[in-house]
């Protein structure tokens, strides 16, 4: 097989960057990724833009880089503003669209601004499966990449009797839809605990929902593995919390209909309406081992989104945009 090129990551959303660069790593793929604090200089308290020295350093890094790089891959569609000025080395870049970007700004007063580095990247890759009408709109031959875990931080699954909600109170999370399961819950006697997290977090308190505060992530992995039953986000698709949690091994719920997952095939999570939702995790609260046997969503997760199975797929990307550009 050829060698890898070498491929610098810039910025990142959801670790997805990072995952993809330690599995990379782990092969023997010559990658690199400039994190986010590194990517974007930070401003000041009581101004709206980094001083000019710090923007010089990271302009000094993102050009040493990209140098350095054969071909990069930015995350996040702002991101390419980074890699354009006449100053940096020119690349190919792969451009991955992680949300905000594709789905609200894409649609707002920036939109010629997000086309344009769209339409400016060698190859687009989008997260998740909901973003592929506007993704596919903006570039029709974008692809869907999934987001990442990496199961080599994740605690043994160690059950006590409680439910965990995953996701922040918020609208975009579908609060409405998990407040609704939470008072279900609640009112059948079940300990739920959550994220003290999110403009709905004082309404889950008032509901008797025991509020976790903000931790780090390693501490956020051990709440999940301690639940019983997982509560996700009320939308179509599956986050990073969804999956870390599937990943351990908690049965996980959530409220909609949801989108097939990598494989084409339906998602081994509990769905429908707040009321069906509410229902099965009542039932597998009676025996939490013996739904997740039945769901055999660690496997799933650990199959389908780790980052390791579709290095392949991003090496023939990067070769092809490299011969091409």
């Amino acid at each position: 097989m050829p060698r890898s090129p070498r491929v610098l990551h810039l910025n990142d959303c959801a670790f997805v960057g990072r995952h993809i660069v330690t599995a990379a790593r782990d092969s023997g793929r010559p990658w690199r990724i400039i994190p986010p604090e590194k990517s974007w200089p930070a401003v000041r308290p009581g101004r709206t833009k980094p001083s000019k020295p710090a923007l010089a350093r990271t302009f000094a890094r993102i050009a040493a880089g990209a140098a350095w790089s054969q071909a990069m891959h930015v995350h996040f569609a702002t991101t390419a503003s980074r890699v354009l000025p006449w100053f940096v080395p020119s690349r190919p870049y792969v451009l991955h669209l992680h949300g905000t970007d594709i789905r609200t700004r894409w649609a707002s007063s920036e939109h010629a601004k997000i086309q344009s580095y769209i339409d400016q990247a060698a190859h687009v890759f989008y997260s998740t499966p909901d973003l592929a009408g506007n993704a596919t709109q903006a570039r029709s031959d974008a692809e869907y990449l999934p987001i990442f875990i990496d199961p080599r931080q994740l605690p043994l699954w160690r059950p006590q009797p409680y439910v965990a909600f995953s996701s922040r109170w918020e609208d975009v999370k579908g609060q409405r839809d998990m407040l609704t399961v939470a008072r279900g819950l609640i009112a059948a006697g079940v300990e739920v605990r959550g994220l003290d997290w999110g403009p709905g977090a004082p309404e889950a308190a008032a509901l008797g929902v025991k509020l976790e505060p903000r931790m780090s992530h390693p501490d956020y992995l051990d709440f999940l593995s301690h639940a019983s039953v997982a509560v996700g986000q009320s939308n179509s698709v599956l986050g990073v919390s969804e999956l870390e949690a599937l990943a351990i091994g908690v049965p996980l719920a959530a409220v909609g209909d949801h989108l097939p997952g990598p494989d084409g095939g339906r998602l081994p999570i509990r769905e429908g309406t707040p009321a069906a939702v509410t229902e099965q995790v009542l039932r597998d609260l009676s025996d939490p081992r013996a739904a997740s046997a039945e769901l055999a969503a660690d496997d799933w997760a650990r199959t389908w989104h780790t980052a390791a199975r579709y290095l392949p797929q991003l090496d023939e990307t990067y070769r092809r945009i490299i011969r091409h550009h």
